[in-house]
């Protein structure tokens, strides 16, 4: 990449405040709306698993489980099941059980959050047009033999997301069809997907807008990057051979295609059920998934390349800290920041810790705050943006 490229690079970085407009629930009020989800399916059943564990064998009042943390909750049991240890009585079997119980009603929980009749999320849509245009050039410039030099170093933007929402994903997913729809690429069965950085296959098999952005760039399309590096919940991975399986519109880990048996593998004699691959809030995360592994690969290289780095709805806190220390490695010490938040001018408090603590965190940068949150951000300074 030349230095002009490199210096005009953008990367945003999602946290849950990005989705919160659009009905996301904010980290801190998910066992709140675990506690009201509705009785059906097997939410009964693990939810009273879940509370019977808090509140007789952690002896934790009910009214204060909405309290809780869940670093808070998942370290102690993902430590005592690296150790081997039993925790107060409760043995590596239970503990396994609870922890399951619990991946599943966050899930149940987000998807009832934006199952939801409110919530705007047009913003969301704007963001994703905004993006798969700036995008689609690759392939603008890939098509002309005078330009298709160019193409191999246009690379202005990528995506990090902490979060496990797949509503930016649906978003642009949706935004990418539609401009493959309206553009001609000449005599190039060309077009843009949404690359999330590692191997991954379609779950269903006649989906071929479901392909790896190198493949896409090799066909002179384009590719919108997209590193979810704590998962996605239309991920599914094999036991097996690791391979990623997902889908659009559709949040996997609480659906029926869990446990079904990876067609690579069944196609050779093996028998390997297809699993979630969340990375779940615990202050002992296990980063040593294949594709995880590589998600994060290509999000430090994403951050060396970046000049310009823009967080949004992100509060950069403390119990991320294996994301703060790539953060420390790999931001250029040249990379201007942005930081796109919500002030509550009721209780401005919250706001104010989390502009102290990116202050400190990047003492040797440039920093800018945009109070008002995302959808703001993207009326007002992404539109009309080349």
């Amino acid at each position: 990449m030349s230095p002009r490229q490199n210096e005009r690079k953008t990367l945003y970085i999602l946290g849950a405040g990005f989705s919160s407009p659009a009905g996301g629930p904010r980290q801190d009020a998910i066992l709140k709306t675990i506690i009201s989800l509705p009785e059906r399916g097997e939410v009964a059943s693990k939810r009273k698993r879940l509370l019977e564990f808090l509140t007789k064998t952690l002896e934790i009042p009910e009214s204060k489980i909405g309290g809780l943390s869940l670093e808070d909750l998942y370290t102690p049991i993902d430590r005592c099941l690296a150790d081997r240890v039993s925790l107060r009585g409760k043995t590596s079997i239970e503990l396994e059980e609870v922890r399951s119980a619990l991946d599943y009603l966050i899930s149940m929980a987000i998807r009832e959050a934006f199952d939801g009749p409110w919530g705007d999320r047009q913003y969301v849509d704007k963001f994703a047009r905004f993006l798969v245009n700036r995008a689609a050039k690759r392939a603008e410039l890939a098509k002309d033999a005078t330009t298709s030099a160019k193409a191999k170093e246009y690379d202005p933007f990528s995506i990090i997301s902490l979060n496990w929402d797949i509503l930016l994903d649906n978003a642009l997913d949706r935004a990418l069809q539609e401009k493959d729809r309206g553009s001609d690429f000449g005599d190039y069965d060309s077009f843009g997907v949404v690359d999330y950085c590692c191997y991954v296959s379609s779950l269903k098999r006649e989906n071929s807008r479901i392909r790896s952005g190198l493949w896409s760039l090799g066909c002179r399309g384009y590719n919108v990057k997209m590193l979810k590096i704590h998962g996605s919940m239309n991920w599914l991975q094999c036991t097996n051979c690791q391979r990623l399986f997902t889908s659009f519109d559709e949040k996997l880990v609480v659906s029926e295609h869990i446990g079904n048996p990876c067609r690579h593998c069944k196609k050779n004699g093996i028998t390997a059920k297809l699993r979630g691959s969340l990375v779940m809030p615990t202050f002992l995360k296990d980063l040593s998934n294949f594709q995880i592994k590589l998600v994060w690969q290509n999000a430090g290289v994403e951050l060396m390349e970046a000049r310009r780095l823009i967080f949004i709805g992100y509060s950069l806190p403390h119990a991320d800290f294996e994301f703060r220390q790539l953060l420390s490695r790999m931001v250029h010490n040249s990379a201007s920041i942005h930081v796109v938040l919500w002030r509550d001018d009721h209780n401005p408090e919250p706001y104010n810790g989390e502009v102290r603590r990116y202050r400190q965190f990047f003492s040797r940068h440039r920093l800018t705050f945009e109070p008002m949150g995302v959808q703001r951000f993207v009326d007002e300074h992404l539109q009309g943006q080349d």
